[in-house]
This record gives structure tokens, C-alpha cells and sequence, in this order.
């Protein structure tokens, strides 16, 4: 993966500070609004106007008396008045209805192409309509709808400020701050944070993986990953993050069910972090193995947070 699309990534795995909670933060003080849009990037020797940045805003102003979050997201929808600026959406995506804003939640109903993003483009879209949002007095968080119906392969549904991710310029380390789940000998899992290192020969993916595959920090906590096994690849496509084993993961698995179950979900709930992953599909030599332990594999499963202990 190359520095610049890492770069991208890290900017995109979190709402900017600048959506504050309830927040007129981000109003300017002339009575406008800021209305974010993508940053446009050219290639690997094109660094952009925006010194690495994936979103920018400029001001708009809304008439008197009109309903700030339904004219905030026709600004959006519209696009941007600056040629420095791109609209994150793709031709043909409208408002079905207006936005409704109840015990905090912006919610946001849009048609049906909308649905048809995913990856980056899909986070790059959702973080530019909530942090123009959240300028509204008391928006806290968003929940954007495609055709009344929530997008199933989100990690989350609330879009808020509340995931950090440490993310450098181009000339400096990035990272991600992410939850590692780990079986504890007592049962269950338990989560330990660090910061990941990412480099040009990573994707988030693989670099998650490597820190889990590294095992604990932590007394109490361990990872039974068989010593013989290895992750041939590893990709998102869909929603639906794909791990590809050797065999000696299948023929090593854990002795114990509740030790294949906690070594799986590991793997499963760490995964789920990442802003494009769903769910998780287990494959051993590209093929889906009906079974691991006594948990079904044929098909992608989704995080297990009964098994995390706080």
C-alpha cells in the first residue's frame, strides 16, 4: 500500500476533531457553515493542496428560517463551489427525506446509489456528511440510511468522534490506535490497546494481524495460534474482511472448543474495528473450512461482543 493511500486511510478511520459533541465549533462566525468535502488526490508525486488532509470545508450560508440539517446536506449533495474541492458522492444520490434530528441523532435517509459505496469512498462520504452535521446544536452523532435501511456492512451505525487514530504527514510514522482481543485463561476475551505501526508494505488489514499474531502484552491473557500456521493473504472486499490461512492452521487448531472459539473470535472482533469490515470470512488454502472447533466457518462472521469481559 502505498504512503499516500496510507495516509488517506488514517485520516478516514476517524471523525476530526473538528465534530465536536452538540457542537457550533465548526460554524463559522459570520453566520455560515462549513460543508466538508474530499480532498481530490492526484498521484504518488502529487501531494494536493491540503498538505495530506482527506477532507476540507468551505462556507456556506443557509437562508433565515430554513432547516439547518436538510439545507446542510443540499449544500452536500449540490457539491462544492471551489474547483480545489470534489463531492464524495456518486451522480444520482438524494435526500428521500428530510433529516431528523431526535435525543441527539442526526438521521439521514438517502436513495439508493449511496448504497453502492464501500471501502474508503464509502468512509470518505459518511465522515463528510458528519462533520458538517454536527455543527447543528445538538447533533451528537449520525446515522445515515440507504432507503431506510441501514448499511450492513458498517462496524457502526452512530457515525460520532469517538475512534482515535494517530495519523503523521507524509514525512512522519503513521499509526493506528486499535483494540486487540486476546483469550484470557479465565474464559472469554479481553481487549488491549496499541498503537500500530503502519508502513508501505502494510495494509490496516495485515498490520491489525501481525500485532495480534505478536500475542499479548497483558498477564492473564494468551493467543494459541499454532506455531506452524501462516496467513498466505488477506484483503477486504464488500464489507467482508477475508483471512487466508496454511493448512496447519486447520490441522493444529486448538484441542479445547472453548480455545478454538476464543483464538477465532479473536481474530473475528479485531477485525471488525476497521471502519470497512463487517464481518470476517476464515479461508484455509483459499477455501472456506465448515468448521473450526464447533463454530461454523463457511460463511463470514460477524464480531461476538458476549465473549469480551470488560
Amino acid at each position: 500500500m502505498s504512503r499516500r493511500l496510507l495516509a488517506l486511510y488514517c485520516a478516514l478511520l476517524l471523525l476530526l476533531p473538528a465534530c465536536k459533541q452538540g457542537g457550533e465549533a465548526g460554524q463559522s462566525g459570520n453566520g455560515g457553515y462549513q460543508v466538508y468535502f474530499a480532498v481530490p488526490f492526484g498521484g504518488e508525486d502529487d501531494p494536493g493542496e491540503a498538505g495530506g488532509t482527506a477532507v476540507a470545508s468551505e462556507i456556506r450560508r443557509l437562508p433565515e428560517g430554513a432547516d439547518i440539517p436538510g439545507g446542510l446536506m443540499e449544500c452536500l449533495l449540490s457539491g462544492p463551489v471551489s474547483d480545489d474541492l470534489a463531492s464524495p458522492f456518486p451522480e444520482g444520490v438524494y435526500l428521500l427525506s428530510q433529516p431528523t434530528v431526535e435525543e441527539g441523532v442526526c438521521r439521514v435517509n438517502l436513495s439508493e446509489k449511496y448504497g453502492g459505496l464501500s471501502g474508503v469512498e464509502l468512509t470518505l462520504a459518511d465522515y463528510c456528511i458528519v462533520l458538517t452535521l454536527c455543527q447543528v446544536p445538538g447533533v451528537e452523532a449520525v446515522s445515515i440510511d440507504v432507503e431506510g435501511s441501514p448499511i450492513p456492512y458498517r462496524d457502526r451505525q452512530l457515525l460520532r468522534s469517538s475512534d482515535v487514530v494517530l495519523s503523521g504527514g507524509e514525512d512522519q510514522p503513521l499509526y493506528l490506535t486499535v483494540k486487540l482481543f486476546f483469550p484470557r485463561r479465565s474464559g472469554g476475551l479481553a481487549a488491549e490497546e496499541r498503537n500500530v505501526l503502519l508502513t508501505e508494505q502494510d495494509t490496516p488489514v495485515t498490520a491489525v494481524l501481525n500485532a495480534l499474531l505478536s500475542g499479548p502484552e497483558t498477564q492473564g491473557l494468551f493467543f494459541p495460534f499454532p506455531e506452524e500456521a501462516h496467513i498466505l493473504s488477506a484483503w477486504v472486499e464488500n464489507g467482508n474482511c477475508y483471512v487466508d490461512f496454511d493448512a496447519p492452521f486447520l490441522d493444529r487448531e486448538p484441542e479445547s472448543a472453548a480455545q478454538a472459539q476464543q483464538l477465532l473470535y479473536a481474530i473475528v472482533n479485531t477485525l471488525c474495528q476497521l471502519p470497512d469490515v463487517g464481518a470476517v470470512q476464515i479461508l484455509v488454502e483459499g477455501e472456506a473450512p465448515e468448521r473450526y472447533g464447533e463454530i461454523p466457518t463457511s460463511s463470514p462472521l460477524e464480531a461476538n461482543k458476549d465473549l469480551v469481559v470488560d
